[in-house]
């Protein structure tokens, strides 16, 4: 690994933390590096134009924060 690409992981690893071992860590992970993005930002899409033309379904970024509420997990 180059040295650029070495501090490059230094640096995220000390900003979001070491790898996500489980489910739980994960969704936490994605909350501490998406943590700028609105609720309404479209994280996960399940369909795109099945309900109507322009209509998306899925999980976005309040959705996944309200579950982390719910799971007891904090940012």
């Amino acid at each position: 690994m180059s040295r650029h690409m070495d501090r490059i992981r230094r640096e995220a690893m000390e900003q979001y933390g070491d790898e996500p071992a489980d489910a739980l860590e994960a969704l936490g992970h994605v909350l501490r590096v998406y943590a700028d993005e609105p609720d309404s930002r479209l994280m996960i899409e399940a369909t795109n134009g099945i309900y109507g033309q322009g209509v998306r379904t899925g999980l976005t970024m309040g959705d996944l924060r309200q579950l982390a509420n719910r799971l007891g997990l904090s940012r």
